[in-house]
C-alpha cells in the first residue's frame, strides 16, 4: 500500500480548497480533516478532541464515506478504533482504499515539528504538498474568523505570528525531504490558474492528471456532512460554488504590512510575496495619527518644566484633560451634519480661565453655501445671562448674540445660522463651533436653560470611515499642541508682566465672549501673607472675581470658595469690596481660598458692564499685621 501524502500548511492557507480538489482525482482519497496526525495514539487523540469537540466529526465522516454506512454506524467502527496507534488507523484507513493512496491534510502539524519528524520516521516514502498563502491574507483571514482564538490555540498567540511560525516550521521540515517527495504550491495559483497549478502538482507527485480536479464544487466530495460528522474545514467551502479568482488579494485590503514582524517580510520574500510592496490599509492612517498623538503627549509631558511642584503635578493633570477634551472635541464630537451641544468645561474639565458660575455647551458646525443651523430651547425666567457665540478657525471670535437679542417673552428661542442673508446670526463661513454660555449668580436656586441643534440641510447616516477618523485624530493632537502653546505662552507672559498688578485684557488667549471685559493679574505671595483686592462693583449684568492655576483652571470650587459674583461678595454702600486672598480662613467676609497655591491667575469678569471699568488695588502683608489690624 503507498505511503499516505501529506498537506501541510498554515490554517486559512487553502488547505481544504486544495483537499477538495485533491478529491476529485481518481487515484486520490482525500478526506476532510481526521485529525490523528499530530498523534501517536488514539487515547491520545480522543483526550485532546475532548477539548476541541468540533475536530471530531472528520474522521467519522472518512469512515462513513469508505464503508457507505450511516453516522452511528460510523461512529461504532471510530470506537474501535480508539484502543490502536494512530500508525495502525492510518494502516485501516488505507487498507479500505484498495490502490487509491490516501491524502491526509491537516493544518495541526505546522504548529507541531515534533509530529512531522514522527510522521517522517513512520512513513519514509510519505510525499508532502506545501501550500503556501500571501501572509497578508492568511493573517486577515485569522483576524476575521469566528472563534479563532478558540479554534487555533497552540499555532502562536496573535493571529499576526501564525503564518510565519507555521510556514517555518514546515520550511524547515521540508528541508530534510528528499526531492521527488515534496512540492509546493500557491493557493493564488490555484485560484487564478488552476489547471496549470494542479498540472505541476500532479507532475510533482507522478500522479496523472485529471480535470475534475478543477470542478472542485463539483459532487459531494465531502465538503459537508450530518450532525455528529460534520467536516472539518474552511466552513465557505460548503456556500461557494465554483473557484473565486478575486479571493487572490481580497483580503489584503485591510492588511498592514507594518503589523508584521521583519522575520514575517524575510520569510515572505523567499516565498515570493514582497510586504513592502503593498500600501497601507486605511486603518494605518489611523493608527499613525494615534501614535502621533501619543508622541506628542508624551513629548508635552517630557517638557513640563514649571517652578513649583504643584504646577508640574497639575500640569500633568491638564495633560490628561486636554486628551480627553481634543479627542471629545473631533473624534467623538466632531460630526458637523449630526451636531448636538455637549459640555465642554466643567469641574474636571478647564482651560482658558473656565467661570464656575458658567455652563459652557458646545456644538460642532461646518458652515458654507447652502448650509443652515438651527439652535433652539428656553430660557428660565431669572437666568442671569445666555449668549451663542461662533468660533472661526484658530479660535478667533465670530458673530454672537445675547440673550435680549434673541429671547422671547415666554423664554423660547429658535435661532438660525447660516453665511445667507436673512439669518439670525450671519457667519463669515470658516466657523468651525458655536458655543452657548449660561450664566448662574446660584447653580441652587436658578435652573439650566433647555438646549438643542440641527443642522437643516440633507442629513445622511454616518458610517465609522478610517480616513474620517485618521483625520479626526490628528485634529486632536494638533488642537492638544495648540491648547498647551496658548497655554504656557499665556502664562510666561503673564507671570512676569502683570506680577501683583491688575490690568485689562483683550481676552484673546481666553477663547472670550465679546461681552466679557476681563481684568487679570498674576498673583503672588508667601506662606504667612495674605493679599488685599479693593475695587468697586462695576454696573453690569454680572461681576466675578475667580482664582486660578498656571493651567489657567479655576482651582477646585467644588470644595473651596475660590470664586465670588456680585450676589455673593460684601461690599459697602457704595458697591466698594475688600477681597481677602489667603492660604486659610482669616475670618474675613469676603474670603479667597488659594488651595495651597502661593501664585496663580486671578481674574475679574464684567458682563456687559455699562460704565468703565477700574482697576482693583492690591496689597500684601503679612499675617501678623492683619492679626494687629483686626485687634484694633
Amino acid at each position: 500500500m503507498p505511503s499516505p501524502i501529506f498537506v501541510l500548511g498554515a490554517p486559512r492557507s487553502g488547505t481544504t480548497l486544495l483537499r477538495v480538489m485533491l478529491a476529485g482525482h481518481p487515484g486520490l482519497f482525500s478526506p476532510p480533516e481526521m485529525v490523528i496526525a499530530p498523534f501517536a495514539t488514539m487515547a491520545e487523540r480522543r483526550k485532546k478532541l475532548d477539548e476541541r469537540f468540533w475536530e471530531k466529526g472528520g474522521l467519522r465522516r472518512t469512515i462513513m464515506e469508505l464503508r457507505g454506512c450511516s453516522v452511528d454506524a460510523a461512529k461504532t467502527l471510530e470506537a474501535g478504533l480508539e484502543g490502536m496507534t494512530v500508525p495502525e488507523v492510518y494502516a485501516w484507513l488505507t487498507g479500505q482504499l484498495r490502490e487509491r493512496t490516501l491524502v491526509d491534510k491537516c493544518p495541526h502539524l505546522a504548529a507541531d515539528p515534533p509530529a512531522m519528524e514522527r510522521l517522517a520516521r513512520w512513513y519514509p516514502d510519505a510525499k508532502y504538498i506545501w501550500i503556501v498563502r500571501h501572509p497578508g491574507s492568511v493573517t486577515r483571514s485569522i483576524e476575521n474568523m469566528p472563534m479563532a482564538e478558540v479554534m487555533l490555540q497552540g499555532y502562536a498567540p496573535d493571529a499576526r505570528d501564525i503564518w510565519f511560525h507555521a510556514n517555518k516550521n514546515v520550511k524547515n521540515f521540508l528541508a530534510g525531504v528528499p526531492e521527488g517527495h515534496k512540492t509546493t504550491v500557491t493557493y493564488e495559483a490555484l485560484v487564478t490558474a488552476p489547471r496549470k497549478a494542479l498540472q505541476k502538482l500532479c507532475a510533482d507527485l507522478g500522479l496523472e492528471y485529471h480535470d475534475a480536479m478543477e470542478r472542485p464544487y463539483e459532487g459531494d466530495r465531502m465538503r459537508e456532512g450530518p450532525s455528529g460528522a460534520r467536516a472539518v474545514g474552511d466552513p465557505n467551502m460548503a456556500g461557494r460554488g465554483k473557484i473565486q479568482p478575486e479571493l487572490a488579494s481580497a483580503w489584503l485590503e485591510g492588511f498592514d504590512p507594518a503589523s508584521v514582524s521583519p522575520e514575517t517580510h524575510g520569510l515572505a520574500r523567499e516565498l515570493g510575496y514582497d510586504l513592502g510592496a503593498l500600501a497601507p490599509p486605511p486603518i494605518a492612517a489611523v493608527s499613525a495619527a494615534m501614535t502621533a498623538l501619543w508622541d506628542t503627549a508624551r513629548q508635552l509631558e517630557a517638557n513640563l518644566r514649571m517652578p513649583a511642584d504643584v504646577d508640574n503635578l497639575e500640569g500633568r493633570r491638564f495633560l490628561l484633560r486636554m486628551i480627553s477634551a481634543s479627542v471629545d472635541l473631533f473624534v467623538e464630537e466632531g460630526d458637523v451634519d449630526h451636531p448636538r451641544f455637549h459640555h465642554a468645561e466643567g469641574p474636571t474639565r478647564k482651560m482658558f480661565a473656565d467661570n464656575p458660575d458658567a455652563d459652557y455647551w458646545r456644538a460642532p458646525v461646518h458652515l458654507g453655501a447652502g448650509r443652515t443651523y438651527r439652535v433652539f430651547g428656553r430660557v428660565p425666567s431669572g437666568t442671569a445671562y445666555v449668549g451663542i457665540l461662533l468660533y472661526r478657525k484658530g479660535g478667533r471670535v465670530g458673530a454672537h448674540l445675547h440673550d435680549r437679542a434673541f429671547v422671547q417673552p415666554d423664554g423660547t428661542f429658535s435661532v438660525t445660522i447660516s453665511t445667507e442673508a436673512g439669518a439670525t446670526i450671519r457667519a463669515h463661513g470658516d466657523e468651525i463651533s458655536m458655543m452657548v454660555r449660561q450664566y448662574f449668580t446660584d447653580r441652587r436656586a436658578e435652573p439650566p436653560i433647555t438646549l438643542d441643534v440641527e443642522f437643516l440641510g440633507e442629513v445622511l447616516p454616518t458610517e465609522l470611515n478610517a480616513a474620517v477618523l485618521a483625520k479626526s485624530i490628528d485634529r486632536a493632537r494638533r488642537n492638544l499642541q495648540a491648547v498647551f502653546d496658548r497655554t504656557l505662552a499665556t502664562w510666561k507672559g503673564a507671570s512676569v508682566g502683570l506680577l501683583n498688578r491688575f490690568m485689562a485684557m483683550d481676552g484673546a488667549a481666553l477663547f472670550p465672549t465679546p461681552d466679557n471685559t476681563y481684568v487679570a493679574c498674576w498673583y503672588r505671595f508667601g506662606a504667612d501673607q495674605v493679599m488685599f483686592v479693593r475695587g468697586r462693583l462695576p454696573k453690569a449684568r454680572y461681576w466675578s472675581f475667580c482664582l486660578y492655576n498656571a493651567w489657567m483652571e479655576s482651582l477646585e470650587y467644588r470644595t473651596h470658595r475660590v470664586s465670588l459674583n456680585h450676589t455673593q461678595v460684601v461690599t459697602d454702600a457704595e458697591g466698594n469690596y475688600e477681597l481677602c486672598l489667603a492660604h486659610t480662613d482669616p475670618g474675613h467676609p469676603n474670603w479667597i481660598d488659594t488651595t495651597g497655591h502661593h501664585a496663580g491667575y486671578a481674574l475679574i469678569r464684567v458682563l456687559l458692564g455699562e460704565e468703565e471699568v477700574v482697576a482693583p488695588t492690591i496689597e500684601v502683608i503679612y499675617d501678623r499685621e492683619w492679626a494687629a489690624r483686626k485687634a484694633r
